[in-house]
């Protein structure tokens, strides 16, 4: 049997400095992996004490215990890397064992609000990062995915602490922290980076909340900005607001484990149980309309989530990571599933507009409305965002009515 040990701290609100919150204790042998949570008392008596995940990690005293995930409580592991950071954490000290060794070495861009130690008397490794111009980061990010040798320093700048798979890192301007997302060496078709930075503002127009996006060329290349939506400038000092994956919000289900498929339906109705409201759940279900509209199929369960409010609660984040699927299909099947199936059809829309507390024809409103918006403005606006002829002809097949049902 073997053991891990992590000790979890916690960025309040409005603090700059995170504070010891409880212990995690990890044990693997023959039967699986059992994780053991205690709160530490001087944080349960803590009166600015948030919990980490108010429907599985209350603020109460006693060990608390998950088999799923490994051990790891989901709102843990989404303060760890993703492929990207992975790769990153790798080019600077070698393959880690997953997840503890990544939780430790993920800088200070982590998602949320949590950080890591190995000893109750040691806060948190905070590694020191020089500021480097996003033509420096870039070509570093190139030099990670081709194999070739990239500067120590240039590398800590570059680790984003964030998920995804492409090449990005955090950056901070003017007290305003962002995720910079850089073209990929393997992109031939298109500018990713402009393609998302263009959906993100057909989705705002569409009355989808989404994280604030710029757009900047850097020697010829475009790097999309987004806006972090944890992180928050105060009094000169940045931030951080907690964060729960969709993958959090379904594990924290009892009966999600003898499924393990998410869906939209099943995020829409737990939301509640951490304070989100119905206002959340039907932004929620237009944000499904609009992935279907626009093909966004890579909507999977960390591709959504929920942001501390105040005490326990957490709503709905902002949307982030809209990118079409520009291979043409007669169906998309999304990540999530919608209904009994992951089909993007106006039937199973409809199916499950209960779920999102809405009527049939109110779910039927909403998508003809932001079916409609998507058809007569996405070309003014991927114009505005800088698209020639060429790249809108490459795009267009994307742009067509829904399926009604599945063929």
């Amino acid at each position: 049997m073997t053991s891990e040990n992590v000790y979890i701290w916690v960025h309040l609100p409005d603090a700059s400095e995170p504070i010891i919150a409880g212990r995690l204790e990890v044990t693997t042998g023959a039967a699986g992996s059992i994780g053991r949570f205690n709160y530490g008392q001087s944080y349960l008596q803590n009166p600015r004490a948030v919990p980490i995940d108010p429907v599985a990690l209350p603020l109460r005293q006693g060990i608390q215990t998950f088999t799923s995930l490994n051990g790891y409580p989901g709102a843990i592991l989404d303060a760890g890397p993703d492929a990207w950071g992975k790769r990153v954490i790798d080019r600077l000290y070698g393959k880690q064992n997953h997840p503890l060794g990544y939780l430790l070495l993920n800088d200070a861009g982590r998602s949320g609000c949590l950080s890591f130690s190995t000893k109750v008397d040691e806060p948190p490794a905070s590694p020191h990062c020089h500021a480097f111009d996003l033509a420096n980061l870039m070509s570093a990010a190139v030099a990670v995915e081709t194999n070739q040798p990239v500067d120590q320093a240039l590398l800590k700048a570059l680790s984003p602490g964030s998920g995804g798979a492409r090449p990005k890192c955090t950056m901070v301007e003017n007290g305003v922290t962002w995720i910079a997302k850089f073209p990929s060496v393997d992109d031939r078709y298109i500018s990713v980076p402009r393609l998302e930075h263009a959906t993100m503002r057909l989705a705002q127009s569409c009355g989808i909340h989404t994280a604030e996006t710029r757009l900047c060329e850097i020697n010829g290349n475009d790097v999309c900005l987004i806006r972090r939506f944890d992180r928050v400038e105060l009094e000169g000092n940045i931030t951080r607001r907690g964060f729960l994956s969709a993958r959090t919000v379904f594990y924290d289900d009892p009966g999600f484990a003898a499924v393990a498929t998410g869906s939209y339906q099943r995020l829409s109705r737990w939301m509640p149980r951490f304070g989100a409201t119905l206002e959340d759940q039907k932004q929620l279900y237009r944000r499904l309309v609009f992935n279907v509209v626009v093909r966004n199929d890579d909507d999977h369960e960390l591709n959504h989530g929920l942001i501390h409010q105040r005490n326990d609660q957490f709503v709905l984040a902002p949307a982030y990571d809209l990118v079409p699927n520009l291979q043409t299909r007669p169906t998309n099947y999304h990540a999530l599933l919608i209904g009994a199936s992951g089909a993007g059809t106006v039937a199973n829309l409809i199916d499950v507009a209960e779920d999102f507390a809405l009527s049939k024809e109110q779910a039927l409103s909403i998508v003809r409305d932001i079916e409609a918006l998507v058809l007569n403005t996405w070309q003014d606006i991927f114009y505005e965002a800088g698209f020639g002829d060429e790249d809108i002809r490459k795009v267009e097949s994307v742009f067509r009515p829904i399926p009604i049902s599945q063929d």
